[in-house]
């Protein structure tokens, strides 16, 4: 919990970014300047805001894309909403940055947030070609007036978000850490030869070809439940103590094996909360699963290109 929490100053600055661009009245103008190059992936500019707010979370952006007219256009704004860089992948990705990358940290994680909005736009404009065609709707919407922002409804945003994130690190993000910490200390005592161990290099032939091993592994399949819990999950492994997560990774983890590990978790499958939603709001199985198996095949065949580019760089 207490690594999880070193988040809340990252979160309360992009919270505050946040409500005040809304409480502005931005956010629609945003979605109308945005309209054309929403176009490229087969979307109107009326979908960009349900995607701006997966910045905080995804799962208020599966559910906003219900202002979408449009079956098709709001088919697609949700299979691309968890693509979208919530919070928490935010937080986890400055924070591996920084101790794996220092100096470099700040362009490490500008470039891989920049190569994800790529991607999405890459997997929108695939999936508009190939799977959803047809005219596009047309772009209609009603532009509220400028007005001062008021800091007690900014105040309020902010606070109920970021009481939301403390929830979950009081809630879910501490029964999975003492959960895995219970599974590798059983039997023995030894998180080597632990049921947790066992469990991570069952999967571990998977994260070869992306240089991850069993520990980074285990820590991408606890993030489904809240991705915060990765941070969690490696500090339980690698057994911190006092020294702290941050310089632990650089002696353990290979600069290319952390690039492999960010790519991966920022394209992987969602929280539960996320999948939840769009299973919801998809309301077919066939598009909700064919979501799923895109969203993992994406995140390891770019894991993968990023290990082997990082090694052929020398990393």
């Amino acid at each position: 919990m207490g690594s999880i929490l070193t988040f809340l100053p990252i979160l309360l600055i992009f919270f505050g970014v946040m409500a005040v661009l809304e409480d502005v009245g931005y956010m629609a103008r945003a979605a109308f300047v945005m309209d054309r190059f929403m176009h490229l992936i087969g979307l109107h500019g009326k979908s960009f805001i349900p995607l701006c707010l997966g910045f905080g979370c995804n799962v208020p952006a599966v559910l906003g894309a219900r202002i979408v007219e449009s079956r098709k256009e709001r088919l697609l704004t949700v299979l691309l909403s968890p693509f979208v860089p919530c919070t928490a992948r935010l937080a986890v990705l400055t924070f591996v940055s920084a101790a794996m990358f220092a100096k470099a940290a700040i362009l490490v994680s500008w470039s891989l947030l920049a190569a994800n909005i790529l991607i999405l736009g890459a997997v929108g404009v695939f999936i508009n070609r190939f799977f959803m065609k047809g005219e596009p709707m047309p772009f209609i919407m009603e532009l509220p007036l400028y007005h001062k922002p008021n800091p007690r409804t900014i105040w309020l945003a902010v606070w109920s978000r970021t009481l939301a994130f403390v929830k979950r690190a009081g809630t879910v993000i501490l029964v999975v850490s003492v959960l895995i910490w219970i599974l590798s200390y059983l039997p023995d005592g030894n998180v080597e030869s632990s049921l947790l161990a066992q469990i991570g290099r069952f999967f571990e032939p998977v994260g070869r070809p992306i240089g991850l091993d069993w520990k980074m592994i285990t820590a991408l399949l606890t993030s489904i439940m809240a991705k915060e819990n990765a941070i969690a999950t490696l500090a339980v492994l690698y057994g911190v103590g006092e020294q702290g997560l941050v310089s632990v990774l650089p002696k353990v983890v290979s600069p290319a094996s952390a690039l492999a590990f960010l790519v991966v978790l920022m394209l992987f499958v969602p929280c539960v909360a996320t999948v939840t939603a769009m299973k919801r709001e998809m309301e077919d199985w066939k598009w909700f699963t064919a979501s799923l198996i895109l969203m993992l095949t994406v995140s390891l065949f770019g894991g993968m290109i990023t290990y082997h580019v990082a090694l052929w760089a020398g990393l």
